[in-house]
């Protein structure tokens, strides 16, 4: 090796005009284009992961490969910062929290069962929720005074259909 080195250094040759340094060159920019065209397919799919819109997956892959490192730089701060899978699950765990406090009116206080709003009794666990009006016959809600259909007073539906639903027969 000294012998390779003594020999270029009398003969006039620098390092930079010898093979290594044109292969130290080539393997470096190899890497370097091979580095550009990976962050290019980064962005790509990126991009198609939080992006719903084509022209914009199209305009993002397109800076990155026209503009080289910078492109791909400019995508990732101007990018959303949320995928697709993310805002859709979020929509979905919004609606269905929704969709529990609105159905959680119609639902058994006891065991949770769905009812309908004429029910009386749980079908599930046989809990009284509503009394029927004397004069109407409608469903009545245990905090009402008075019956909102008929003006009857509630008391007098009260007693009446205590009297007319066995307990044995509710808990039984």
């Amino acid at each position: 090796m000294r012998f390779i080195i003594l020999q270029t250094a009398t003969e006039g040759v620098s390092f930079f005009d010898s093979p290594w340094w044109r292969f130290i060159t080539l393997m470096t920019q190899a890497v370097l284009v091979a580095l550009w065209l990976a962050l290019v397919f980064w962005t790509y799919k990126d991009a198609k992961r939080r992006l719903t819109d084509p022209l914009m997956i199209g305009v993002s892959v397109a800076t990155s490969l026209f503009f080289p490192f910078i492109g791909t730089l400019f995508y990732t701060i101007l990018r959303p910062p949320e995928y697709l899978e993310d805002i859709l699950e979020r929509d979905l765990e919004i609606r269905a929290r929704e969709q529990e406090l609105v159905g959680g009116a119609n639902r058994c206080p006891v065991c949770r069962a769905p009812l309908r709003d004429e029910y009386l009794v749980c079908p599930r666990c046989r809990r009284r929720l509503k009394y029927r009006c004397a004069a109407c016959d409608r469903p009545l809600d245990e905090s009402w005074k008075v019956c909102p259909y008929c003006e009857e007073e509630v008391e007098a539906a009260r007693g009446k259909s205590k009297t007319s639903i066995k307990e044995d027969e509710l808990f039984a």
